[in-house]
C-alpha cells in the first residue's frame, strides 16, 4: 500500500511537470507591433502612374514599368513588364514588388494580383480630377515625407491648372476636333478615332477655351466618317501623331508636317478648319497622358486655339 501511494504521487508529479512544459510551449509568443513598412519595390502599369511616382520623388523605387512609358528619360533603364492587358506575370512575380499600381478600369489586373498574393493599388486616371485624387491615394501608402511631397506636388498642379482655366475662360470659345488616331498614309481619311466625351480631353479642351464638336456623339472615343467630320464642321482640327517626326525634330526619319496634314486637305473647303488652314499636328506624348505634364497640353491648346 505504501509503495502504491509513492507511485501515485510520482505519477501526479510527472503529470504536473508535463502540464507545465506543455503550457509553456503553447503559450503565445511575445507579439511585436506590426510595422507599416513603406513600399520599396514598385511596379507601375501605366505611363500616367509612372509620371506621378517620379513627380513625388519615388521613381527610383520602380522595378517594373509599362512598355508604353517613355517619360521621364530615366524610365528607359527600368525593366518593362508588358502593358495593361498583357502583363508578363512570370516576371512580375520574380521582381517581388511590394506594391503594384494599376488603373482602376483594369479590374482583371487587380484580380490577378490578388490571386498571386501581391498587394495592388488602383487609381482612376480617366480625368484630371481622378489624377489629382491619386496623389493623395498613392502618398498615403508611403512614409510621411512622401505623403507631404505628394500633397505639395498636387497643390502645385492644381494651381497651374487653375491659372490656365482662368485664362481660357476669358477667351471666345473655338470649335475644335481632336483626332486621337487614324489610318495614315493612304491618301484619304479613314477610321478617325476622335476625342468625344472622354473626361480628360473634355477638361483640356474646355480649360483652353474650346468647344469639343465631337461631344455631341455621347461616346468617349467615337469613330467618325468623312461625312461626320463635315457635319461637325470644326474651326480647328488637331491631329495627335505621338512620336511622329516633323520639321524641327532631331534624329530618326523626319517627316514634313505637310505630309502629316495632307489627308485632311481632301475635305476641301467643306470644313472651316481646312478652308482656314487650321490643321495642327501634335507629336508630344504628354497630349495623351493625364498627369503632371497636362498643363503643357492645355498650354499648347491655348496657343493653337487663341495664339496665347
Amino acid at each position: 500500500m505504501k509503495k502504491l501511494v509513492i507511485d501515485f504521487r510520482f505519477f501526479l508529479f510527472t503529470c504536473v511537470v508535463c502540464l507545465v512544459f506543455v503550457g509553456y510551449g503553447c503559450a503565445p509568443a511575445p507579439q511585436t507591433a506590426p510595422q507599416n513598412k513603406s513600399p520599396q519595390h514598385l511596379i507601375s502599369t501605366a505611363p500616367s502612374i509612372t509620371e506621378i511616382l517620379f513627380d513625388i520623388g519615388i521613381g527610383d523605387r520602380i522595378v517594373g514599368d509599362s512598355r508604353f512609358t517613355k517619360y521621364p528619360p530615366e524610365t528607359e533603364k527600368i525593366e518593362k513588364i508588358g502593358g495593361l492587358y498583357d502583363g508578363n506575370w512570370e516576371r512580375i512575380v520574380e521582381l517581388k514588388p511590394d506594391l503594384v499600381l494599376i488603373l482602376a478600369r483594369n479590374e482583371n489586373f487587380r484580380l490577378q494580383c490578388q490571386e498571386l498574393g501581391i498587394e495592388s493599388l488602383a487609381v482612376d486616371h480617366e480625368s484630371m480630377e481622378g489624377v489629382l485624387a491619386s496623389y493623395h491615394l498613392i502618398g498615403e501608402h508611403f512614409e510621411p515625407e512622401i505623403m507631404q511631397a505628394a500633397q505639395a506636388r498636387k497643390k502645385a498642379l492644381e494651381e497651374k491648372l487653375h491659372i490656365l482655366r482662368s485664362k481660357g475662360k476669358s477667351l471666345p470659345p473655338v470649335r475644335v476636333l481632336i483626332c486621337i488616331d487614324r489610318i495614315r498614309g493612304s491618301g484619304q481619311l479613314q477610321n478617325l478615332y476622335v476625342a468625344g466625351t472622354n473626361p480628360y480631353f473634355q477638361d483640356a479642351i474646355r480649360w483652353a477655351g474650346g468647344i469639343n464638336v465631337a461631344e455631341t456623339t455621347n461616346l468617349a472615343v467615337p469613330v467618325l466618317s468623312v461625312e461626320g467630320v463635315v457635319a461637325m464642321n470644326p474651326d480647328v482640327i488637331i491631329d495627335l501623331m505621338i512620336g511622329a517626326k516633323v520639321k524641327a525634330s532631331e534624329g530618326g526619319v523626319e517627316v514634313e508636317e505637310d505630309d502629316l496634314t495632307g489627308d485632311w486637305k481632301t475635305l476641301g473647303n467643306e470644313v472651316n478648319a481646312v478652308k482656314m488652314g487650321k490643321i495642327y499636328v501634335l507629336t508630344e506624348d504628354y497630349a495623351t497622358i493625364p498627369g503632371p505634364r497636362t498643363p503643357l497640353f492645355v498650354e499648347k491648346l491655348l496657343e493653337i486655339l487663341h495664339g496665347q
